[in-house]
């Protein structure tokens, strides 16, 4: 048995204009530790996202990297700086779909479907194995630090270049359908 730790991050930006926030440029980031050793890092972006996108993107390429690069008796570990996404893999997402995928309230999910095929991935791996981890963001944690500045590289980049790049350095259909600014 293995044991991989990644670090996750993401970064967006959006302006005030008029009175209203307006969604820019994201990033997405994670870096992998094998038996805690670094073995990779990776990143990519978006021209118009948010910064929850973001965060829950890195969860899904993270897992999606674990997927293809370990074996069935492997354990993952995400460590990440957004409560929210955490708790939405670890107390909200269960109920939420056995409520049809919607919220106590009624309303409709944020970023679903990243979100389904996030739990997915994680049904795929078995919840047993994979755990979250809540690091505090832009702190003394060198590994959380330095996947906020790859994710922050990749915010600036998706802004310049206008393209979107998700796992693997190919385009994604998960990312990139913000459409309203």
């Amino acid at each position: 048995m293995t044991n991989y730790k990644y670090y996750t991050d993401g970064a967006a930006t959006m302006i005030k204009e008029n009175g209203q926030y307006l969604r820019e440029a994201g990033g997405w980031a994670f870096i992998t530790l094998k038996d805690n050793e670094i073995v990779s890092k990776q990143s990519g972006g978006c021209p118009l996202t948010t910064n929850n996108e973001m965060e829950l993107y890195a969860i899904y390429a993270s897992l999606r990297d674990f997927i293809d690069n370990s074996s069935s008796d492997d354990m993952i570990e995400i460590c990440s700086d957004s409560g929210y996404c955490i708790d939405i893999f670890t107390k909200w997402a269960k109920n939420w779909k056995r409520r049809g995928w919607k919220k106590s309230d009624g309303k409709p999910i944020k970023n679903l479907e990243i979100i389904k095929a996030t739990c997915d991935l994680i049904a795929q791996i078995g919840k047993e194995n994979v755990t979250f981890t809540k690091v505090k963001g832009h702190s003394s944690n060198k590994l959380n630090r330095e996947a906020d500045q790859l994710a922050v590289s990749a915010k600036i980049n998706a802004k310049k270049t206008q393209k979107t790049t998700g796992y693997n350095n190919k385009p994604d259909s998960l990312l990139g359908t913000k459409k309203e600014k």
